[in-house]
């Protein structure tokens, strides 16, 4: 059973998550409708302006968001991905 027939909203679907999405300009229809379903969602993206532009508009629309340019491969960017998940979105 779907939690919109148990009674979610569909903005509650992804309370408290915290999504990760690579590519501000690929990712962004993805990154609206997580905002959307209630998730966090980090926008991963070497491309600081796009991936701004895309955080402020997830904001703007009253979504909880957060930018991180640096690279996911790399064991040292990836613990900084981690610490700064945990400190935006305890």
């Amino acid at each position: 059973m779907s939690a919109v027939r148990r009674g979610r909203a569909p903005a509650e679907l992804l309370a408290g998550r915290v999504v990760l999405v690579a590519g501000a300009r690929e990712g962004a229809a993805a990154a609206r409708a997580l905002v959307d379903a209630g998730a966090a969602v980090v926008v991963v993206d070497p491309d600081a302006r796009a991936a701004g532009s895309l955080c402020g508009e997830l904001v703007a629309a009253g979504g909880r968001a957060a930018v991180f340019t640096g690279d996911p491969a790399d064991p040292r960017d990836r613990d900084a991905l981690a610490e700064m998940v945990t400190e935006l979105f305890p």
